[in-house]
C-alpha cells in the first residue's frame, strides 16, 4: 500500500476544494487513500461520528474494505471504549445481513434447532450430536426455582411490569446463591474461568426462562408448570407459559417451530444499546445477573426493545385502515414517530422483518383473528409507496409485525418483550462469556465537560 502522505482534498481525490474549518480542527491524513480530512474540534474533543466520513478502499490488497463504511473508533486501554472486538454476530446494514459467527441467518432460520444456534453463539461452533444432547440436558438438570424467586414474582400487582418481575426474579436467584457474587466471595471468580462461566451461563438460561414464564402466569392468572426433563428448551417455555394444546396438554410441534425461528431471529444484534449495557456492566466483573439486569433495563426503552410494544400500540392508536394515510401524514410533519419503521443500523429491509412476515403469512388464520393487523399492512403498504420515507430509506424492522406473529400464537402484546428477551439472552451470555475471556478493562466513556469552573460567590 502507498505510503505517500501528500494531502489531497478532504474526502476526495482532489477534484474539490478542502473543507474550510469552523474554528479548530485536527488534520488527519489516511495513508491507504492519502486522502486528507479536517475534523472540528470542541472543547479540546472531537465527534467520532466525524471520524465516519474516513471511507476505506475497495481494492485487491484489502478486500474486506467497503466504499461505503466509515472508520470504526475504539481504545484498546481500559477506557472510553467506543467499539469492542467480538467475534459473535456481523451485520452489513447496507446489504441487509446478519451472520452468526460467520453463518449468515439464511442458512439458519427454519434448518437449524435454537438450542443448536443457541450454542453456536456461546461457544463458536455448532455441536456435536452428543454435544447438543449433553448441552440440553445440562439446560434440563438446573433446579426448578426457589421458592422465595417465587415469591418476589408473587409480590408483584398481576397488572404490573413483565419486565420488572423478571428483574426482580433475577435478584431474587442472586441472593440464593451468594457465594457467586464476585464481589461477596472477595476475589475474582470468572475472568479467565471459563468452567466457572459456562456454569452460570447454563444457570442463567434455564432460571431466566423459568422466572419469565413465572412472571407470565402470575401476570395472566394461569398455573406455572414446571419443566419436563424429556422437552427442549423452547417446548418446555411454551410448557411453563400453558402453550399446550389441550388434547395432549404438550405444544404443538408447528408452534414449536414457528418460535424456534422467532427466536432464532432475533437471538443477537451485535452492539446493541442492551448488549453495550451488560458488556459496560461486566467490565467491572460482577457476576452474570448483575450484567444480564443491566441488559433487560436498557432493552426496556421505547427506543429499543420496548418499541415492539409500542409499534403494536401505536397501530391500535390508528384504529382504522381508513386512518392510515392521517398517521403517515403526522409523522411526515414531525408530529408523530412511527415505531416499527426505520432503524439505526439498516439502509435496507431489515432481514429480521422478512422472516416475521413470512411466518405471518403461515398463521394466516390466527393472525386474521386480529383486526389491527390490517392496519399493520395498510401502514406498512403506505408507508413503502411514499417518497417521504423512500428518500429517506426508511424501510420496515423487525418490531413492525413482531406483536402481531406472537399474538398470532396466543401471547398478548405486553408478554412479547419479555419472550425476545429469553431468545436474546444466547446472543447476551455469548458476550458475556467473550468478554470473560479478554483481559480486566473496565468501560469509562470519555466525558466532556462543559460547565463552569472555578466559580466564587
Amino acid at each position: 500500500m502507498a505510503t505517500d502522505t501528500t494531502p489531497k482534498a478532504n474526502g476526495t481525490n482532489g477534484a474539490h476544494a478542502e473543507k474550510k474549518p469552523l474554528g479548530d480542527v485536527l488534520h488527519i491524513i489516511d495513508s491507504r487513500t492519502r486522502q486528507h480530512y479536517t475534523v472540528d474540534v470542541h472543547h479540546n474533543a472531537i465527534n467520532a461520528s466525524d471520524l465516519k466520513a474516513i471511507k476505506a478502499p475497495k481494492d485487491d490488497e484489502h478486500p474486506e474494505y467497503q466504499n461505503e463504511q466509515g472508520l470504526r473508533v475504539y481504545d484498546p486501554g481500559y477506557s472510553n471504549t467506543l467499539v469492542s472486538e467480538s467475534k459473535i454476530t456481523y451485520i452489513d446494514g447496507l446489504e441487509g445481513t446478519i451472520q452468526y459467527r460467520g453463518y449468515s441467518i439464511h442458512d439458519i432460520i427454519g434448518k437449524k434447532k435454537f438450542a443448536d444456534l443457541s450454542y453456536l453463539l456461546i461457544w463458536g461452533n455448532w455441536p456435536t450430536a452428543e454435544e447438543a444432547q449433553k448441552y440440553q440436558e445440562r439446560l434440563n438438570d438446573v433446579p426448578l426455582l426457589d421458592e422465595s424467586v417465587f415469591n418476589v414474582i408473587r409480590s408483584f400487582p398481576k397488572n404490573g411490569s413483565i419486565i420488572g418481575m423478571m428483574i426482580a426474579g433475577l435478584s431474587a436467584l442472586q441472593s440464593v446463591d451468594m457465594d457467586a457474587i464476585p464481589a461477596h466471595a472477595a476475589k475474582n471468580l470468572y475472568l479467565g474461568q471459563p468452567k466457572n462461566v459456562d456454569e452460570q451461563v447454563i444457570r442463567v438460561l434455564s432460571s431466566l426462562s423459568m422466572i419469565t414464564a413465572a412472571a407470565y402466569c402470575h401476570s395472566s392468572g394461569k398455573t406455572f408448570t414446571p419443566p419436563r426433563k424429556d422437552f427442549s428448551y423452547v417446548q418446555n417455555f411454551m410448557l411453563m407459559t400453558g402453550l399446550v394444546d389441550e388434547s395432549t396438554g404438550e405444544p404443538n410441534p408447528r408452534y414449536v417451530d414457528v418460535i424456534e425461528r422467532l427466536w432464532t431471529t432475533v437471538a443477537d444484534h451485535e452492539m446493541t444499546c442492551s448488549t453495550a449495557a451488560l458488556l459496560q456492566t461486566a467490565s467491572a466483573l460482577p457476576d452474570v445477573i448483575s450484567s444480564l439486569i443491566s441488559a433487560i433495563s436498557a432493552t426496556y426503552g421505547p427506543l429499543h426493545g420496548g418499541a415492539i410494544e409500542v409499534a403494536y400500540k401505536s397501530i391500535e392508536e390508528i384504529g382504522s385502515v381508513e386512518d392510515v394515510p392521517a398517521k403517515i401524514e403526522r409523522v411526515k410533519a414531525g408530529k408523530e414517530r412511527l415505531y416499527g419503521y426505520g432503524h439505526r443500523v439498516y439502509r435496507v429491509t431489515d432481514p429480521r422483518f422478512t422472516y416475521i412476515s413470512d411466518i405471518l403469512n403461515e398463521l394466516t388464520d390466527e393472525a386474521s383473528k386480529d383486526p389491527l393487523l390490517q392496519v399493520a399492512f395498510a401502514l406498512d403498504r403506505a408507508a413503502a409507496q411514499d417518497e417521504y420515507f423512500i428518500s429517506r430509506k426508511l424501510r420496515p424492522n423487525a418490531d413492525l409485525f413482531a406483536a402481531f406473529a406472537y399474538k398470532a400464537l396466543g401471547f398478548p402484546p405486553n408478554f412479547i418483550l419479555p419472550i425476545s428477551v429469553v431468545s436474546r439472552t444466547q446472543g447476551f451470555m455469548a458476550h458475556w462469556k467473550e468478554a470473560m475471556e479478554g483481559k480486566p478493562r473496565i468501560w469509562r466513556p470519555g466525558q466532556i465537560y462543559t460547565g463552569n469552573l472555578n466559580l466564587k460567590e
